[in-house]
């Protein structure tokens, strides 16, 4: 009887423990740093179509119709936040770091940013797409792309097609109060 009330006990102890060293989630992050005034978080409101100079294939439009929300975070330090921004970045890159999210690719982007692209699901249907974007000490931006059973290798495709000038265009429209988010003026 001791053995199996012992058995119980590490078992409970075990639940317990496992379920206080839960990781943060993305959206938990994103719901906490709303009310965190260095963060912009917000849900994108612009149609993607106004993205892509080229046209579309079939595939990339089924793919563009498959999403359903953008999400973007952008943080950019001031020159007395360079300690929270590497303490952010650090619990950024450990959510990002976790299992569930799976390497898709790298690249690099604008200036000097160097980005990550992840994703959620599986290779033939993503639910999540993870843009990570990171402007060495600038900044960081991290956009997500929720949807259901995205085609990987045509988000891919259209990711590459972005025209960043387009892109520029419609931050600058959509968002003029931080079109210089990634410049490199600072702005406080």
């Amino acid at each position: 009887m001791k053995k199996i009330s012992l058995l119980w006990i590490l078992l409970i102890l075990g639940l317990v423990t496992s379920s206080c060293n839960k990781r943060v989630s993305l959206q938990s992050y994103y719901v906490d740093k709303m009310e965190d005034a260095s963060f912009l978080v917000v849900n994108v409101p612009f149609k993607l179509e106004s993205f892509f100079k080229q046209n579309l294939s079939e595939d990339e439009q089924l793919t563009v119709s498959s999403i359903d929300k953008l999400n973007l975070l952008l943080f950019r330090p001031k020159e007395d936040q360079i300690e929270k921004y590497q303490k952010e970045l650090v619990v950024i890159s450990e959510i990002l770091d976790q299992e569930r999210y799976q390497h898709l690719m790298n690249f690099r982007a604008f200036e000097k940013a160097e980005g990550t692209f992840l994703f959620e699901g599986t290779t033939q249907a993503i639910e999540e797409g993870i843009i990570f974007l990171k402007m060495g000490e600038k900044g960081f931006g991290v956009l997500r792309i929720l949807g259901s059973d995205i085609n990987p290798a045509s988000l891919v495709t259209l990711v590459k097609k972005v025209d960043p000038n387009l892109f520029k265009q419609q931050l600058k429209f959509s968002f003029g109060s931080i079109e210089g988010l990634f410049s490199d003026e600072k702005k406080d």
